[in-house]
């Protein structure tokens, strides 16, 4: 009897356990996932438009690299197909506005009517995840998930 006690305790909390996601794997991957999709900008525009959680950021510098999964937890961004967008920053901040996508001769970005820190950087896009790929320029890469 004692047995089986212990096997429902240890089944209990497993089962309360978060599963933790890979995102730095996620990330290497979408690379290539973005790259073999070959995205033209009225395929990307129509496909962006949903709504994304954020889930992880990166970084790396001098001083080493940086990983959290927290510290955005919370924020929201809607793109919406009419080109507007709003960005919901876990009730902190709020953001609205236009959007559009800007297409330079190797990649994507996003512009905004206001900036938004999580969202500056190259766009790599391999659904469900969306990116921000800031690093080449020494910022930090933010992953979005569509909902």
């Amino acid at each position: 009897m004692k047995r089986y006690l212990y096997v429902l305790v240890a089944a209990v909390s497993l089962s309360c356990t978060k599963n933790s996601m890979k995102y730095s794997e996620v990330i290497s991957e979408m690379y290539s996932c973005h790259d073999t999709t070959q995205w033209t900008t009225p395929d990307l525009l129509n496909t962006l438009s949903g709504t994304y959680d954020w889930r992880y950021v990166q970084a790396w510098g001098r001083g080493g690299s940086y990983e959290s999964e927290t510290d955005y937890s919370g924020w929201i961004l809607t793109l919406n197909a009419d080109s507007t967008y709003s960005m919901n920053g876990a009730d902190t901040v709020f953001y609205e506005g236009n959007w559009s996508i800007e297409n330079s001769w190797f990649s994507y970005t996003l512009t905004l009517d206001t900036s938004v820190s999580t969202l500056w950087g190259q766009i790599v896009f391999c659904p469900p995840y969306l990116m921000f790929y800031n690093s080449p320029v020494d910022g930090p890469d933010h992953l979005y998930e569509k909902r």
